[in-house]
């Protein structure tokens, strides 16, 4: 008796054990509904079976939430699609007028289509703003000119005039992650304010410098000093196409020179103003101070003298997602709906871009888009939508190439390089994560233990932790799909 006792409490082991395996990932969801720290939250979750079209489990999937920055997963994807993988943007020099000894009798214009990287300080493989201007300004040499009787001027016409999201909230705008997209674009329409530290806690802080340099701005500081190691927690207020910058919250004590990343409030002007101070620097001077398209308009005929090319587009998404750069999906956005609507505007890309998921059998209720990047919080999409887009992005390798290798990879590179570590998700989970306030979400791709693939998507709004805390809990799920069969 006693042995018989004994195997079928092994077999029970065995079988709790295998049980145990079978339904982690259930036993992970099933957990959230217990958690006093996520007593007030929503809960969104949809994986599918890439292969077999099937859902695998599932959380309050046609439930609308906010998914942060998991939206560019699918501005991301749409614009391979929609516009193919090996896609450049393209800017140019021109000139209208003539070229006579020399001088050039006309405006001198840098032209963009809404290169998103040009002349970035963070994206490997692209020339620096410094580097750049060299380029443009042997071209510019090379066809002749030694002088502008005119300006140099900025034109980034090719997208609408609105720069900035309207449903972006005021404390966003003005700081790096909130700049605004133009037809022309430089340095990431971002530039860093050099703050003096000194060791008086509460004092305020002087402003050294900014760089690079930004025509006209207008700083009324009122950061003040808190304690070491606080990290920066002041933030810009600047409105589009204006120059009075206001500064307020805290950076730490200290000695040093401390950076704060704002936003570029005209990117065309900052544009042409760097490019005719790198001429001036080279002896080609202008008569007139540097202008953009919209403030000098002009409808004579322009000749080209040099374009520039971007890396291929597939090369800008995997940045853009590795890295989570918020303009470089608004580019995108306006892109697409250029493309596929005539008109660079946000709202003909929202429209563009379901669209086209439409087209391809999705039904998109529950999916609305308000930005590409997912900083405004009025997007709301459902976990399934998102899921199935996923799917299709997998699949179809003709028209979105190796997307699954677009995203960043769970303990490895980007914004889930910490996430996953030494579990079975870390290389196996490829995905794009999104935080906000009270808003967390990841959406991609995971390889299981025995090679299937499943595209998911987890979105949780109103948590009670700490960031540190709903991330931890949101890996668990991560760890439990990839450890499924």
């Amino acid at each position: 008796m006693m042995k018989i006792n004994v195997l079928l409490l092994i077999v029970f082991c065995c079988m709790g054990s295998l049980l145990s395996a079978q339904n982690k990932l259930e036993v992970t969801l099933k957990s959230f509904d217990q958690d006093p720290d996520l007593r007030y939250a929503t809960i969104g979750f949809c994986a599918i079976d890439i292969e077999k079209n099937t859902i695998v489990a599932q959380r309050n999937y046609n439930q609308a939430m906010i998914p942060a920055s998991s939206m560019k997963a699918i501005t991301t994807g749409t614009s391979i699609g929609v516009l193919g993988k090996n896609y450049k943007y393209k800017t140019y020099i021109e000139y209208d007028g003539y070229v006579k000894n020399g001088v050039l009798e006309g405006n001198l214009y840098l032209k963009g289509t809404g290169d998103p990287c040009l002349g970035s300080p963070i994206m490997e493989g692209v020339p620096n703003t410094e580097t750049l201007m060299l380029e443009f300004v042997n071209a510019i040499k090379k066809a002749g000119i030694k002088k502008i009787n005119g300006a140099v001027v900025g034109d980034g016409s090719h997208f609408e005039y609105a720069s900035i999201i309207p449903t972006w909230q005021w404390g966003d705008i003005g700081n790096y992650y909130g700049a605004g997209v133009s037809g022309l674009n430089l340095h990431d329409n971002m530039y860093y304010i050099n703050f003096q530290q000194n060791k008086t806690f509460g004092a305020t802080p002087k402003i050294h410098s900014t760089i690079p340099e930004v025509p006209g701005l207008i700083f009324q500081n009122e950061v003040t000093n808190a304690g070491r190691k606080t990290g920066d927690n002041a933030y810009i207020y600047i409105a589009p196409y204006t120059k009075n910058v206001v500064v307020r919250g805290t950076i730490p004590v200290g000695g040093t020179l401390f950076d704060v990343k704002g936003a570029i409030p005209d990117p065309e002007l900052f544009a042409a103003f760097t490019l005719e101070k790198a001429l001036n620097n080279s002896g080609i001077n202008t008569t007139k101070a540097a202008a953009t398209q919209r403030l000098l308009q002009s409808k004579n005929k322009r000749k080209v003298i040099h374009t520039h090319y971007s890396p291929t587009l597939d090369v800008i998404a995997k940045h853009t997602n590795e890295d989570s750069r918020n303009m470089y999906c608004e580019a995108m956005l306006k892109t697409i709906g250029l493309k596929m609507k005539n008109l660079g505007t946000d709202e003909d890309g929202i429209a563009a871009v379901l669209d086209f998921w439409r087209g391809r059998g999705l039904d998109m209720h529950g999916f609305f888009m308000k930005d590409g990047c997912g900083l405004s919080a009025r997007n709301n999409v459902t976990t399934k939508v998102m899921a199935q887009i996923l799917r299709k992005l997998y699949v179809d390798k003709n028209t979105f190439g190796d997307f699954y290798n677009l995203l960043a990879i769970a303990g490895e590179t980007g914004t889930l390089k910490n996430v996953g570590r030494n579990s079975a998700a870390a290389g196996n989970v490829h995905a794009k994560s999104g935080s906000m306030n009270r808003i967390r979400s990841y959406t991609g791709f995971v390889t299981t233990k025995k090679g299937r693939k499943l595209s998911f998507c987890i979105i949780i709004n109103n948590y009670s932790c700490s960031g540190w805390a709903i991330r931890k809990k949101l890996e668990q799920v991560l760890i439990a799909m990839a450890e499924m069969d």
